[in-house]
């Protein structure tokens, strides 16, 4: 399976999205992607004329480099608002809870994740940037994933994971 280039083209759009939101043109977020850095851009576009097969190097990339480096950058330092959105982006990547919801083993590692798990962030994170201020949205949109998936229980509330 490989990552879409659509799929790629809206994390870069939705990136973009945010940082003009937040206006932190001067922050490195997304693969060092800023607002006045547009050479990067063109850089991280190139990439999305290579087919990205499923390739753990790639895996790790997106992740550290993308994913959760864009997550640290943008949310607040609040652990009331950081630690639930962390923890529920990794139940959706890994397709698992930890074994006492907030402490234990989890059992699968969200680094070398399949590339159709990313894209499931991917879309939140985009569906997300329209309103990227609102914090619980992002919460609430990996909480419904994650229960549409059947990753956690219909019962579990983001308060679960705080």
């Amino acid at each position: 399976m490989e990552l879409k280039k659509d799929k790629l083209e809206e994390l870069i759009g939705a990136t973009q999205r945010i940082i003009e939101a937040q206006q932190n043109d001067k922050k490195k977020l997304l693969f060092g992607l800023t607002e006045e850095n547009r050479e990067e851009i063109e850089e991280l576009n190139e990439l999305l004329n290579v087919s990205l097969i499923e390739d753990p190097d790639k895996s790790y990339d997106l992740f550290y480099n993308g994913i959760q480096k864009f997550l640290l950058s943008v949310l607040p330092k609040d652990t009331n608002i950081r630690k639930p959105i962390l923890e529920l982006k990794s139940i959706l990547l890994t397709g698992k809870e930890k074994k006492n919801i907030n402490s234990g083993k989890r059992g699968a590692d969200s680094r070398m994740t399949y590339m159709s798990s990313m894209e499931n962030v991917i879309d939140i994170i985009t569906e997300w940037s329209m309103s990227p201020h609102d914090y619980m949205k992002l919460a609430y949109l990996l909480l419904n994933k994650n229960k549409q998936l059947g990753f956690i229980p219909e019962n579990r509330d983001v308060s679960d994971y705080m």
